[in-house]
């Protein structure tokens, strides 16, 4: 019974993904300010949706005037329907370039101006790097998976440096963000679901980064912060269930 409820979700999963991403390809086109609304939210709604799973999100009011930046810890491939269908706001993501060859989703990322890195640190991702932070100054907001990629056992993983870097030269608010139980719904490399099951959301209170110093020093020291909050908040999660 659980291996047939699972392909019934991947199948559905899939058809969402291709309709929704349908309309996020026309959205980017011809209204792109709409797209988180029109497309995103509710293709992260019926995604969780045909999963079975609820979302348990509390924090919301914690987030300041954009723009600001959004760091989650990454525990599962459910961390992206989850936050695009919790954040009440527009917003860009910073994804690793290949993201993009993936069909819709990576359509959409590309055309609706979404922020692609190399992670080599090379001098052409560092002046990408550099041309983001002045985009991300006026705005929208953007999101950033500090561990650059998912934990198979939940615990956070050491956090690259580029989110902070950003974070320390634009000096716009950062908003800790822990997402709680994908890992137990679909574990990594196995398509099976755990349905019917809470994921967590928690938007913790956002970080000043304009009293860091700028530059690496300055990222550095913010990353320690963000850390610190996150790995509090996720043993508060972990007591209270």
């Amino acid at each position: 019974m659980k291996k047939i409820r699972s392909i019934v979700a991947i199948i559905l999963s899939s058809l969402f993904t291709a309709f929704w991403g349908s309309v996020g390809i026309v959205m980017s086109l011809l209204a792109v300010r709409h797209l988180i609304k029109c497309s995103v939210r509710p293709w992260g709604k019926t995604v969780l949706w045909s999963c079975g799973v609820r979302l348990d999100v509390k924090g919301t009011e914690n987030f300041p005037q954009a723009p600001f930046i959004v760091m989650f810890n990454h525990q599962s491939s459910l961390d992206i329907p989850v936050f695009s269908a919790a954040l009440p706001f527009e917003w860009r993501a910073v994804m690793k370039n290949e993201v993009a060859s993936i069909p819709f989703i990576g359509w959409v990322c590309s055309l609706s101006g979404q922020y692609f890195v190399a992670r080599d640190g090379s001098v052409g991702d560092t002046n990408r790097v550099r041309e983001i932070v002045r985009k991300i100054r006026n705005g929208p907001s953007v999101i950033i998976a500090p561990e650059g990629t998912r934990s198979e056992d939940g615990e956070l993983l050491p956090f690259k440096q580029g989110g902070f870097f950003m974070a320390s030269l634009s000096r716009v608010p950062v908003v800790p963000m822990i997402i709680w139980g994908g890992k137990d719904i679909r574990k990594k490399g196995s398509y099976e679901l755990n349905t019917d099951r809470d994921i967590v959301v928690r938007i913790l209170p956002s970080i000043d980064t304009a009293s860091f110093p700028k530059g690496k020093e300055g990222g550095e020291k913010l990353e320690g912060v963000v850390r610190e909050e996150m790995l509090r908040e996720i043993e508060k999660i972990r007591s209270n269930r």
